[in-house]
Parts: C-alpha cells; sequence; structure tokens
C-alpha cells in the first residue's frame, strides 16, 4: 500500500512543478525564453502547457581542429552562450543597467535639448541686435570699445541667422 502511494506520488509530481514560461524579443530581435518577465515596456507571450526544447544536460562534441564546419561550431556555441537565458538575479541585475543607462540617456538628452534652446535665444537676441541698426560695438581684449564696420555688421547677421537656423526649430 505504500509502496503504491510512493509510486503516485512519483508518478504525479512532474504535473504539480509546472512554471511560468516568458517569450519575447530583445532589442536586438532574438527571441529569448525565460521563466522571468520580460521588462514591461516589451510585449510579452506567455507560454503555458507549451514545450520548449530542454536541454540533454551533456557538453557539446569537441569538433576537430583544422575543420571550417569546428570554427562554425565554436561561433555558434559562443554565440548560444551569449543567448543563453539569464538567472533570476542576472535578469534583474540587467533589467537594473538597462533602466540606469536609459535615466543617463535621457539626462544627457535633457542638457543637449537645454544647451540648444539657450543657444536658440542667443541667436535670436544677435539677430536682433544686428537687425535694429544703429551703431553696435565690441571690446576687443585690451577692454577697448570698437565700432563695428557695415561688413562686419552685416557678416554678424549673416552668423546669427545660420546659428537660428542650426539651434532653433
Amino acid at each position: 500500500m505504500i509502496v503504491r502511494l510512493l509510486l503516485l506520488c512519483v508518478v504525479t509530481l512532474p504535473a504539480f512543478a509546472n512554471a511560468e514560461i516568458y517569450k519575447w524579443k530583445d532589442k536586438d530581435g532574438s527571441v529569448r525564453y525565460s521563466d522571468v518577465p520580460p521588462p514591461s515596456n516589451i510585449k510579452q507571450e506567455q507560454m503555458l502547457g507549451k514545450k520548449i526544447p530542454k536541454s540533454t544536460g551533456q557538453p557539446p562534441l569537441a569538433p576537430v581542429e583544422g575543420d571550417a564546419t569546428a570554427a562554425m561550431n565554436r561561433d555558434k556555441a559562443a554565440t548560444a552562450k551569449e543567448t543563453a537565458p539569464l538567472s533570476k538575479e542576472e535578469a534583474a541585475k540587467k533589467r537594473a543597467q538597462d533602466a540606469e543607462s536609459q535615466k543617463k540617456a535621457e539626462e544627457v538628452k535633457q542638457a543637449d535639448l537645454k544647451i540648444k534652446q539657450e543657444n536658440c535665444k542667443a541667436a535670436k537676441s544677435n539677430l536682433a541686435t544686428f537687425k535694429n541698426g544703429g551703431r553696435i560695438s565690441i571690446t576687443d581684449e585690451n577692454g577697448e570699445r570698437q565700432y563695428l564696420g557695415d561688413e562686419e555688421i552685416a557678416k554678424g547677421k549673416a552668423d546669427a541667422e545660420r546659428d537660428i537656423e542650426k539651434y532653433c526649430d
């Protein structure tokens, strides 16, 4: 009686050990399978009851040196190692690193946008100064005031217009 009950438990145990499997495409277009859900911004497909090939648990066959297919097999093995599913901890670390790099990229983008807006404002101010007419002066390195001639004003106006095209949308 106990042997039968034990045998029944051993036979039914795999039925209770099903895990959720997730399938998604990463940013490189590679299909990934994992028991860890992907980041929330990636479209995923839950794979319940679908069969996924399992590894045999044995190492791959050693390639013969000097064979053209041996080099191909080494490349495939290296690629397979890089695309192997990550453990939960590794996946969490990778998601955290990805989020951090996105945050840094966004900060750089915001800083560039701010600089571009400041340059646009300065270019518009310069153009307004050159368009107003009148006498325009600059201070040289000796601290003396020099008045711009018509050619210098025209050149400054053209430079300001070019800067507006460059920095203003």
